[in-house]
């Protein structure tokens, strides 16, 4: 299940981003292409962040278009993404991928909490 989003306000202003964002295997994918002044398309790229390098991730409901909060534990995997993020990635999702939106969530946090329990486990 992929769920399509959008990255604005990126050079900016002046490009946006789109893509699909998915769970895959051990990774939380964004496919993505930026697109400058509406017009010109860069070639499509994918980024892979590891789930286990994630702390955190939300979803905020909106009337149109939900923001989806992504917050990873090191700033380095910020720079990875197109745009400016500050201390997490936001990307817009359409109200329309809601359901799909939260069972990604679902999944991540599930995986987030079973990594967190073992290592409680394992310092024991």
């Amino acid at each position: 299940m992929s769920i399509p989003f959008e990255i604005s306000e990126v050079h900016a202003g002046f490009s946006e981003v789109k893509g699909l964002l998915l769970v895959e295997d051990e990774f939380l994918v964004f496919n993505v292409q930026t697109i400058t002044m509406g017009m010109f398309k860069q070639d499509p790229e994918t980024i892979k962040i590891e789930l286990a390098a994630l702390s955190d991730i939300r979803l905020e409901k909106r009337v149109f278009r939900d923001r989806l909060y992504i917050r990873p534990k090191t700033n380095s995997l910020l720079e990875a993404v197109p745009g400016k993020h500050l201390g997490e990635i936001m990307v817009k999702v359409w109200r329309k991928h809601r359901s799909s939106t939260m069972t990604l969530i679902d999944d991540v946090q599930y995986d987030i909490r079973r990594r967190r329990r073992n290592a409680r486990s394992d310092s024991e």
